[in-house]
Formats: structure tokens, C-alpha cells, sequence
């Protein structure tokens, strides 16, 4: 799978109708290829991006949870760490956040940003995860970076949604 196969599908931030549900790993996990495999196509759209980055989160969280059983082949595990790494970067969240921490306050965003509504985009891009402060956040979001790791994982983590062996991330 490469960036090819997202092209023919695009982002469905429905998730096929079910909505975004953040424990829902096998769902978020099946989305990843769609919906952040080409982050590029968010460039100006800071709300889908929001979205794009709390799901990448969201599966995240669920793939560390050892109750999901959803596994991803260890040797994996470097690259998705190294995904997070560089989108916790971009927009400014510490490494020391959990990523269902991180999912959330994206997620909370989405909402305020698809309005338009300033004082809401600025009351939830002021959540102290957004090192960055809400101006520059929302001029990241707007104009985010190439997101090469995240990219490059994504079919593997769309993959590994139906998947129940290796190893889980911690």
C-alpha cells in the first residue's frame, strides 16, 4: 500500500457513518491509510487536520492498551514512535502527554474550528497540551509540516486493524 491507495479514497472522518469513537481502536486503525496517509491534503484546512492528528492519537492509545488486542509487529514499533514524535513537534505537544490526552484536546478542537467561532478556537487551542500557544497552534494546524513518518505508517497501521499477533506498543 502507498500513497496511491489513499488517492482512491477520500478522508471520511464519519468513519463510514460510526463516527469518531477514540476507543475504538480497530476503527481508527482501519481509517489511518484514508485519513492521515497523505497529510498534505489538510494544508489550510486546520479543522480535518485537528481530526487527522486526534485519530493518529486515538490509535495510538488503543494500540498501547494491552485490552484491545490489537498488535502491530515490533518491528513497527520505532517507526510509530518516531511518527509521534514528529507530529507532537509540529503542533506542540510533549512527549511526556499520553496519547489519549493528546487525542482529546485535538478532538476538542475539531468542533470550534469547523465553526469558525475565534474566541472558541482560541479557548480550546489554550489548553496548556498546546505548548505553542493557541495562535501559533491554529498557524500550525493551518499549515502543518510534511508529516513523512506518519505518512509512511499509515497503511501499516490500517493493516494492523485486523490484525492479532505481535507484539503490542507500550
Amino acid at each position: 500500500f502507498g500513497l496511491g491507495a489513499c488517492a482512491s479514497q477520500p478522508p471520511d472522518f464519519s468513519y463510514g457513518g460510526a463516527g469518531f469513537q477514540p476507543n475504538n481502536v480497530r476503527l481508527n486503525l482501519a481509517y489511518a491509510e484514508r485519513n492521515f496517509g497523505d497529510m498534505s491534503q489538510y494544508r489550510g484546512k486546520p479543522a480535518e487536520t485537528a481530526a487527522a492528528l486526534a485519530q493518529f492519537e486515538a490509535a495510538v492509545a488503543g494500540m498501547r492498551d494491552p485490552a484491545t488486542s490489537v498488535a502491530l509487529p515490533m518491528r513497527y514499533g520505532s517507526q510509530v514512535a518516531a511518527a509521534v514524535r514528529e507530529e507532537r513537534e509540529a503542533i506542540g505537544i510533549s512527549l511526556h502527554v499520553l496519547p489519549n490526552q493528546a487525542s482529546a484536546a485535538l478532538a476538542a478542537a475539531v468542533g470550534p474550528l469547523t465553526s469558525g467561532d475565534a474566541a472558541a478556537i482560541r479557548t480550546a487551542l489554550s489548553n496548556p497540551l498546546f505548548t505553542l500557544g493557541p495562535d501559533e497552534t491554529l498557524a500550525r494546524l493551518t499549515n502543518l509540516p510534511r508529516m513523512w513518518m506518519m505518512e509512511s505508517i499509515a497503511p501499516i497501521l490500517t493493516r494492523a486493524a485486523g490484525s492479532e499477533s505481535g507484539v503490542v506498543i507500550r
